[in-house]
């Protein structure tokens, strides 16, 4: 009877997340397009916290065919805590054109880790993506052969930290044209410690439930300095980081809020204020008290999982979206100035649709290409446990969330069905149309992937931006559409625990390509030089070359 009355508490909990709103709708095409493997943590009842917290998903195309390719991680499963860990690989997915097929074992990519995030980026500056996967210890680097495989070489070039890591950035954070990686650590654990769980709390005074993290060991975070000999360096305690005291730390996201040219780091901490860690030539400091962002607007802490940061209102600074746990409602921290951020989830729309569910990942984009950012959520509850009492009126599974920016206020739409238990969330135009698809790891259940219906008619256009002989991706680079003043930048690492395709992404509010106008940008590279480029035609994505003149690239 529980189960069936929560079937019924689906729908209810689905119009109650967010009144009805016109514009871009959404469908799941993942079955359609073979995304078919289940990943997931631990066993049904997550009695421990580490089976609850779920993987996350990275967009790269690995082989360099101008097709997006998927990544997942994935973690050991069991029925039972006396069971054996039964390992489950994360899935490498290869695009072709529009379907996907399963080459985990031919890129020599499987694992047997207890995984959760994953991002990509060209260390070693070759034209191939590598892969950073996340994980209970020790973290895993792949390093891309260029011929459809990778090596795994976490331990050689120093970054297997043994940590539970879940967030993931990488970044140039000293100038020196070599990639640096953060790594967002969560608690301390281990596999006997998982598999003595108890759930020894209650959920609003009703169901036993899974403990921490409060009261748990939390871990302190990491940074690791490219040496640019293929190899990083331990630079926790040099670069600042070591000074940050250890929080619950899951979401990481790298921007430039104070607007020096150097890159700084958001970190989302579940159950304690969140870090911004300011950058200063390499060495970081903890800003989040002083630029507003470590608090809500009532100034108490939140459990904040997953985070998306940029300029939504245009005005030339930051804003970022932070996901939270559940009857707390998720935050917007918009830029206001140097340094300054105002919480106003609100004014914005966001905080009663977002009141209820519980969130993971979280993604600026534009949807229907009308030339503003409009929101993703990605939704899903920690306690399975929420279903065996109806009184609660919550369901484990919850429908991702769709906010349509409108003159800086957003409305809400649910996506669903499928109504799944959410966590890492990702961008990727996977036949490169210029619409996004959103690509969700699911807890213990097959991927969703979004994809617009119908496909937004409006012009568009896409940057991808190369840096040759310094840090190949040009990660901290901007484009600003010089009619608009629409910017986006380059990074790699966000939402929670995932990647996004490394593509910017602009929509142009206008019907088609016969009525849109040639472009011009501006681009500032990550060590401030400028360049501008005008009469760039629309509906094309353009290979950006430093120092180059662009370069229209084929669809794919």
């Amino acid at each position: 009877m529980a189960r069936a009355a929560a079937g019924i508490l689906v729908i209810v909990l689905a119009l109650s997340l967010a009144s009805p709103v016109a514009g871009q709708d959404y469908r799941d095409v993942a079955s359609e397009a073979g995304l078919a493997v289940v990943t997931g943590t631990g066993g049904p009842e997550k009695n421990h916290i580490a089976e609850s917290t779920g993987t996350g998903v990275a967009v790269l195309d690995y082989d360099q065919d101008g097709l997006p390719d998927l990544y997942f991680p994935n973690a050991p499963s069991w029925d039972d805590p006396e069971d054996a860990w039964r390992a489950r690989s994360g899935v490498l997915y290869r695009n072709e054109g529009g379907r996907f097929s399963d080459v985990t074992e031919a890129a020599g990519i499987v694992t047997d880790v207890y995984g959760q995030g994953a991002v990509s980026a060209d260390f070693d500056g070759d034209g191939f993506p590598d892969l950073y996967v996340t994980a209970l210890g020790p973290n895993l680097f792949f390093r891309n052969n260029g011929d459809g495989t990778f090596s795994e070489i976490g331990e050689r070039a120093g970054v297997a930290d043994p940590g539970w890591g879940i967030g993931a950035v990488f970044l140039d954070a000293d100038g020196d044209r070599t990639l640096d990686l953060f790594v967002a650590n969560y608690i301390e654990t281990d596999e006997p410690d998982i598999r003595g769980g108890r759930r020894t709390r209650r959920w609003r005074g009703r169901v036993p439930v899974l403990d921490g993290p409060r009261g748990l060991v939390p871990q302190g975070n990491r940074f690791f300095r490219g040496r640019g000999n293929g190899a990083f360096e331990d630079a926790t305690d040099t670069s600042g980081i070591g000074d940050v005291p250890a929080r619950y730390s899951m979401g990481a996201v790298a921007l430039d809020f104070d607007d020096d040219g150097d890159q700084d780091i958001f970190v989302a901490n579940d159950s304690g204020p969140n870090d911004m860690l300011e950058n200063r030539g390499g060495v970081f400091r903890d800003a989040g008290l002083f630029t507003g962002v470590a608090l809500s607007a009532d100034g108490a802490t939140q459990g904040s999982m997953g985070v998306a940061a940029a300029d939504a209102d245009e005005d030339g600074w930051p804003d970022l979206v932070v996901t939270n746990f559940a009857h707390d409602h998720y935050a917007f921290y918009q830029g206001v100035g140097p340094s300054l951020f105002l919480e106003d989830a609100v004014g914005a729309g966001m905080a009663t649709p977002t009141f209820r569910p519980l969130g993971w990942g979280a993604l600026f984009f534009d949807a229907d290409n009308d030339g503003d950012l409009d929101v993703a959520f990605a939704n899903g509850h920690l306690y399975p446990q929420v279903e065996d009492d109806p009184a609660l009126g919550e369901t484990y599974g919850q429908p991702d969330q769709l906010f349509l920016q409108d003159g800086g206020t957003y409305g809400a739409k649910t996506l669903r069905p499928p109504v799944r238990s959410s966590r890492g969330m990702a961008l990727i135009d996977v036949e490169g149309d210029g619409r996004w698809e959103i690509a969700v790891a699911n807890q213990d259940d097959a991927p969703t992937l979004w994809a617009p219906d119908p496909p937004a008619e409006e012009a568009w256009i896409r940057f991808r931006l190369v840096d040759p002989g310094r840090e190949r991706d040009a990660l901290g680079a901007r484009v600003t559409l010089v009619s608009s003043r629409q910017s986006r930048s380059v990074r790699a690492g966000e939402s929670y625990a995932s990647d996004s395709e490394r593509i910017l992404h602009f929509g142009l509010g206008s019907p088609g390509a016969s009525e849109a106008q040639p472009v011009e940008i501006e681009i500032r590279w990550p060590d401030g030089a400028a360049e501008t480029h005008r009469a760039l035609a629309v509906n094309t994505t353009w290979l950006l070359l430093r120092g180059a003149a662009p370069v229209a690239l084929p669809p794919p």
